[in-house]
């Protein structure tokens, strides 16, 4: 990871391929795509977590060990790398059943597919956890509004 973060640091807004953490974490920076390839906890076909998705993914449990959250910080909010959308979700959620699929055989995973990084939440409270064009992972104090309603009509 390189560079520091701050919370309320804005979104990356970047065309690169790698992740912002920010917030109160004390391993706040950025995350570039082949780290994420080499995270542990094991690369996985997104198919097998989410019925329909496409690509490889990672766990989110190591991205957030390396992200190191301060004991103080319950939520994540994750924004997509526009900052036009976010959805906050409860740390624990993200690290018992958050995926981060990265690629599509070999290289970031298209747009067209919701990359280069798109988040999956397995049961999920809503779909809306469930991020396209992820730029930033954001750790707080408390719960951040998110970009859409809480239950909103699917």
């Amino acid at each position: 990871m390189a560079g520091p973060g701050d919370e309320g640091s804005p979104p990356s807004m970047t065309t690169s391929t790698g992740l912002r953490i920010s917030g109160l974490a004390a391993g706040a920076g950025d995350i570039e795509w082949d780290e994420i390839a080499a995270l542990p906890g094991g690369v996985t076909q997104a198919a097998t977590v989410a019925p329909g998705a496409a690509g490889s993914a990672v766990p989110m449990a190591p991205i957030i060990t390396l992200a190191a959250p301060a004991a103080t910080a319950t939520h994540c909010t994750v924004a997509s790398r526009d900052g036009g959308y976010t959805a906050s979700i409860p740390i624990a959620t993200l690290r018992r059943g958050g995926w981060l699929a990265f690629a599509l055989d070999g290289s970031p995973l298209p747009a067209d597919l919701g990359g280069p990084l798109r988040l999956t939440v397995a049961e999920g409270a809503t779909l809306c956890w469930n991020v396209k064009d992820v730029g930033e992972l954001r750790f707080t104090t408390a719960k951040e509004p998110d970009s859409v309603p809480e239950n909103p009509p699917h």
